[in-house]
């Protein structure tokens, strides 16, 4: 008999995943069926959706993992009486590492923890530690041949101050590198979620002695007080116009990038190891894994794609296989764990018109089986583009998803031609991590170059030759000597990325999309 284990996570981005004895089946966040992004809550619609795409019911599910936050109000236990074994967890950053060891690239191997805010000491069973407001900053824990445990002296609480008791214009704050993240977010974007944004506008900032040091290391990581006083000084919401804002952003990204290598070198020496994964939302920030990978401090990184609270449910369903069934075998899994909707079959004559209409600096809608797992658009729900025209960049960003013009897009590339345009390591081919451009090259790509020269980077492999991005790519080379695309992904302004036929072909109408290449049928748009 098959044995199926559902991981759910019910706080935020909530989401649900099925195993199906040793694979990772589906998985599905919350905010792609709600079309609510972030969304949060008991994820049911993820739970249905993953029984209706495996074809199983209830009674088949060998054992469901909740994970809640501790003082969740949007929990709906009734719902759950109707499996036969039901399991409810608290802990945040030991599942955090179960989904991230399914990237590791060696049997040994050090998973770093890094995000906003996680759980209480006594979520993870420790009563000697009763401050009010504690919570996990960072964790760190081996995994040694399918077996993970925590690293107890590199564990990590702070006290999270909530808006009532610090008066911070953007509200609450704590010490830890994902929070300090995520004031900066708020104070210039009134948006706890808009680290990506802070990252791009980094590269546009100078060293600049006005903007006090943030962070300091003392037994655990410290938020400085005057670099509280001096955002907090700030009108509110920042202008990411003002050079300011800019500084700001430029001074936190390059205190994250040396607070991290320095971590990771006392990991390193202290344990003897030289691989790593990453877990939290920490992990998404691309400029340093890219810079790390290529510092010569470790061996390889490897990074689960959904390293934010989406990829909690699938550290849970993990966990249970580990522990409670004990079976250490090999897991296998995709990126793309989205059902699919309806078959691929293409036709040359079409795909070679879609190659030509990219060639001519048409904006594309991309939809090919199921849809990608975590924040990245890999190039299953995507927006394509040619990134040789200068003003592509503004175009995608002001006509086609009404952002600010100073983001840049990711890009799509071959294997075969990467060395081609960088001489880096890459440390996950899942656009985790971004490159730096040859000189020579940078002209050759103006609309996917960011500002300090990078490029964040999905790589396609000659295995993957039967998805439709690989055929593109591999013809775009062959008839016009183009190498790679701009891969951004598929959503207008405020909306999740979409999941389903319906989804797109009404994205795609809002943004005035011409057609959707889906599943390898041009769709127009009317």
């Amino acid at each position: 008999m098959d044995r199926y284990i559902l991981g759910v996570h019910s706080g935020h981005d909530s989401s649900a995943c099925l195993y199906k004895n040793n694979q990772l089946l589906y998985a599905i966040a919350r905010e792609r069926l709600t079309r609510k992004k972030h969304d949060s809550g008991e994820p049911i619609e993820c739970i249905e959706y993953l029984l209706k795409a495996a074809g199983i019911t209830y009674n088949q599910i060998s054992l469901v993992v909740r994970v809640n936050w501790y003082d969740s109000t949007e929990i709906n236990d009734d719902y759950y009486k109707k499996f036969s074994k039901v399991i409810v967890r608290y802990e945040h950053h030991l599942f955090h590492a179960y989904a991230a060891s399914l990237a590791a690239k060696f049997d040994k191997t050090l998973i770093y923890i890094m995000d906003g805010r996680g759980c209480r000491p006594v979520d993870n069973g420790c009563s000697s530690l009763s401050e009010e407001d504690l919570f996990e900053a960072e964790s760190l824990y081996l995994l040694d041949n399918g077996e993970i445990t925590e690293l107890q002296a590199e564990k990590k609480y702070a006290v999270h101050e909530s808006a009532s008791k610090h008066k911070y214009k953007w509200g609450s704050h704590m010490d830890s590198i994902g929070y300090a993240y995520a004031d900066v977010s708020r104070l210039i974007f009134k948006d706890y979620n808009a680290a990506g944004k802070v990252m791009a506008l980094a590269a546009y900032g100078v060293g600049n002695a006005d903007v006090p040091e943030c962070l300091y290391f003392d037994k655990k990581l410290h938020v400085r007080k005057e670099w509280l006083d001096y955002l907090n000084s700030q009108d509110y919401p920042l202008s990411y116009e003002l050079q300011t804002a800019k500084n700001i952003a430029c001074a936190l990204q390059f205190e994250l990038e040396s607070y991290i290598q320095t971590r990771i070198k006392y990991f390193s020496e202290k344990y003897n190891v030289l691989d790593f994964c990453f877990s939290g939302g920490v992990a998404l920030n691309c400029l340093n894994n890219g810079k790390l990978i290529n510092s010569g401090l470790i061996n390889s990184l490897g990074l689960f794609p959904a390293s934010g609270d989406d990829g909690i449910s699938i550290g849970a369903g993990l966990w249970a296989i580990r522990k409670i069934f004990k079976d250490k075998s090999k897991i296998e899994w995709d990126y793309a764990l989205g059902k699919s909707y309806g078959e691929i079959c293409y036709d040359e004559s079409v795909l070679f018109q879609v190659i030509k209409d990219i060639h001519d600096d048409k904006i594309i809608g991309l939809f090919e089986g199921g849809s990608e797992y975590g924040p990245r658009a890999l190039c299953n729900r995507s927006i394509i583009a040619s990134a040789k025209s200068k003003n592509m960049k503004d175009r995608l960003n002001l006509q086609i998803k009404h952002r600010e013009n100073f983001r840049p897009f990711g890009g799509v590339i071959l294997e075969r031609n990467l060395k081609k345009i960088t001489d880096d390591r890459i440390a996950s081919p899942l656009m985790l991590s971004a490159i730096n451009i040859k000189p020579e090259m940078i002209d050759y790509m103006p609309a996917l170059v960011h500002k300090d020269n990078t490029v964040r980077i999905q790589v396609i492999y000659e295995n993957q030759n039967k998805k439709l991005i690989w055929k593109i790519l591999d013809y775009l080379e062959k008839k016009y000597g183009e190498l790679v695309l701009i891969n951004t992904s598929f959503n207008g302004k405020g909306e999740p990325i979409v999941e389903s036929q319906s989804d797109a072909l009404l994205s795609a109408k809002r943004m005035k999309l011409e057609y959707v290449y889906m599943n390898g049928e041009k769709v127009d748009i009317i």
